[in-house]
């Protein structure tokens, strides 16, 4: 290792500690960086390692210095560029010229670089780390060797003001331009396949299991559809169970939703889709949706498809009244989705996101900013669609804000049909502060029982089952579906 590489890794800790952000928190993120830069300047300022020199070409002098990669950087103030700047010297002739010496200064209030000055490889190529200074705003990096000498800048900005500008509430024209995108999808389903047709459940209440495919798009999904086999032709509402977390979904789970509806169990069509790049598992056979993933957004089109295609194919199923139930991440598309199609009469969210420009949102998004994200569903969605793209300058402040606005059913809660809403005061996944939007939203509307029933569990966390009173009330509430027609 370098002296200068050696410097760097001394000084980490102290530098580290004349942040402003929490020491111990912020000291693994640069502890990444730290690798990154030791890694690479390891192998572009190897000439300083003995018994490793680059000879400088004989007759030969820079006169010019390029980018090579890493200009034009954002980073927060006080914080290290993501990636490291790679600077060539050129001669007269445009080729590089190896064991050139490069000089680097940051000018004041611009932080500092490492290293300060280095000697260019067999390439030309040197790297350098750039740690940007504590105030915002345009940050110079000046670079000299032989008779050539150039200056690049890094652009610092402040994390609160950014998040002040990014969480500004949504504008009337914002929201119409959702709905214009959500007017122009088509979620018709294509290429229908039963991948699976068996016999399901318990000898007294048989039924008939289908596992489908179809495509959306371009996208293949899979979902399932369960029916009792002595209901009548058009007799049984639709219920739809859409799930939680990021890893799919286990047909387990439709067994426990069906013995907590009690005596109800015989009375529905069961719908389940899994999620796009996401998993529907039935025993040891599973099958896997294409795709990227779509939180909230695009699993609306894979459940809307879905229906459709559990309309077309079950003969029991009656178009009207039909139901969804969903859980956290699931919760959040029921709503969406009962916004989106007017063929859904009644929603069941249990604790699912509702406002993504509530603070509990913005806590979330600067945990993710500073490289501490919380193990939650959608979080990495959230950071390659809106935190990545958006901080690092590869899309627009609006463009970022329609990602959210396009997720938060409270800005279109006019279209929501009958809602029973559930969530735990203690909830340490979704914070009840997104129930209460949802509630302040239809509040606004006028809207309250039976058409709204919001219910908040004191004492209750991100569990259903722990909810005292829940299930009896989705069953009176989903009751309501079979008068239907």
């Amino acid at each position: 290792m370098s002296r200068k590489v050696e410097a760097l890794v001394a000084t980490e800790t102290g530098w580290a500690s004349r942040l402003t952000r929490p020491p111990e928190r912020f000291r693994r993120r640069w502890l990444g960086v730290l690798a990154l830069t030791v890694s690479t300047l390891a192998g572009v300022t190897a000439c300083e390692r003995a018994g490793d020199p680059v000879d400088p070409t004989p007759g030969r002098s820079a006169v010019a210095i390029q980018v090579v990669s890493g200009g034009g950087q954002r980073a927060f103030t006080g914080a290290p560029l993501r990636e490291l700047i790679v600077f060539r010297a050129l001669g007269a002739d445009g080729f590089p010229v190896a064991g050139a010496v490069m000089n680097f200064v940051s000018t004041a209030g611009s932080g500092w670089v490492e290293p300060e000055r280095a000697i260019a490889n067999q390439d030309g190529d040197v790297a350098v780390a750039w740690t940007i200074g504590p105030v915002a705003g345009a940050q110079t990096l000046l670079i000299s060797t032989g008779l050539a000498a150039t200056a690049i800048n890094a652009y610092a900005i402040d994390l609160e003001t950014e998040l002040d500008v990014l969480f500004v509430p949504p504008t009337a024209d914002e929201i119409a331009t959702i709905r214009a995108d959500w007017a122009g999808r088509d979620v018709s389903p294509a290429g229908v396949t039963v991948e699976l047709a068996e016999p399901y459940g318990a000898d007294d209440s048989p039924a008939t299991l289908r596992v489908v495919s179809h495509r959306v798009g371009e996208v293949r999904h899979f979902g399932a559809i369960i029916a009792p086999d002595s209901a009548a032709v058009g007799s049984l509402p639709v219920l739809m169970y859409l799930h939680g977390g990021d890893d799919g979904v286990d047909l387990d789970e439709v067994g426990l939703l069906s013995f907590a509806l009690g005596e109800l169990r015989d009375s529905f069509v069961y719908v389940i889709p899994s999620f796009r790049s996401e998993s529907l598992e039935y025993g040891d056979r599973v099958w896997v949706s294409t795709g990227p993933s779509g939180h909230w957004d695009y699993d609306v089109d894979d459940a809307l498809a879905l229906l459709s295609v559990a309309l077309d194919l079950t003969p029991q199923a009656r178009p009207e009244g039909l139901s969804v139930l969903g859980i956290s991440r699931g919760a959040g598309v029921a709503l969406l989705a009962g916004i989106r199609d007017e063929r859904i009469a009644r929603i069941v969210p249990f604790f699912g996101p509702t406002d993504f420009f509530d603070d509990w949102v913005r806590d979330l998004l600067r945990e993710v900013i500073q490289g501490f994200p919380r193990d939650l569903p959608g979080i990495a969605h959230l950071d390659s669609t809106v935190v990545e793209p958006y901080f690092k300058g590869r899309t627009t402040l609006a463009d970022a804000r329609l990602e959210m606005v396009r997720r938060s059913s409270v800005l279109f809660a006019e279209d929501l049909p009958s809602v029973q809403l559930h969530h735990g005061d203690v909830d340490g996944s979704v914070a009840v502060s997104q129930a209460h939007s949802l509630i302040r939203a239809m509040e606004a509307l006028g809207r309250g029982p039976p058409d709204f029933e919001p219910y908040i569990y004191e004492g209750a966390g991100h569990d259903l089952f722990a909810m005292g009173g829940a299930i009896p009330r989705v069953q009176d509430f989903l009751r309501r579906a079979l008068g239907d027609g």
